[in-house]
């Protein structure tokens, strides 16, 4: 059986335990606060990335978006499409009298109408150098505008698709020679024929009486 003494031996030394010092407590309390603010820092930075990427403004998303704008920026405008050219073929010639029949004392007036039936403005000569009137009867050939014409000259036109240009002579009822040589026949009551050219460009015939 033991003594009281070897029981107090064998414990830790016999005295009360000590109480830490009032600077220990500080110490402790002041890294507890630390900790604690390290925590909520912690947290409030996560919350922050959380509410960032749902937003769609976290880096990676920042970056993503960079390139798409710029190849927005980049892009190339269309290109327009190419202007329709003009087709020759398409420019026509009309011959038009003003009647379909001249009292004795009436003196015909014929138009010569340019047309345009294509897609595209054409640029069409419709000078006096590229224009011509001419009246037949049959195989007879009864007057040229050229023959007597006093000088003649260019007049460059453009003519839209649509669109129609006219020049309009007076016949004297007379006959004409090349180089204007005279002519002491006059033509007489009968059918004849206008026929109107523009450079390559030769009109249908129209007819019309001389009473």
């Amino acid at each position: 059986m033991e003594s009281a003494g070897s029981q107090r031996l064998s414990g830790s030394s016999g005295y009360p335990p000590r109480r830490p010092s009032p600077a220990v407590y500080r110490r402790r309390r002041l890294v507890a606060a630390i900790l604690a603010l390290l925590v909520i820092a912690g947290l409030a930075v996560g919350a922050k990335f959380v509410a960032d990427a749902l937003a769609g403004n976290t880096p990676a998303a920042e970056a993503d978006s960079a390139p798409a704008a710029q190849e927005t920026a980049s892009a190339p405008p269309p290109k327009p499409a190419p202007a329709a050219k003009c087709d020759e073929k398409s420019v026509s010639v009309e011959a038009v009298t003003d009647a379909k029949t001249y009292g004795r004392e009436q003196k015909p007036a014929f138009t010569l109408v340019v047309r345009n039936d294509g897609d595209a403005p054409c640029k069409v000569n419709v000078g006096t150098s590229q224009m011509e009137f001419q009246v037949t009867s049959a195989s007879d050939r009864i007057f040229s505008s050229v023959d007597c014409q006093d000088g003649s000259e260019d007049l460059m036109k453009d003519v839209v698709p649509g669109a129609e240009e006219k020049a309009s002579f007076t016949w004297d009822r007379i006959r004409s020679m090349p180089g204007c040589e005279a002519v002491e026949a006059a033509p007489g009551p009968g059918t004849y024929t206008l026929t109107t050219k523009l450079g390559s460009r030769t009109s249908p015939p129209a007819t019309f009486v001389l009473e």
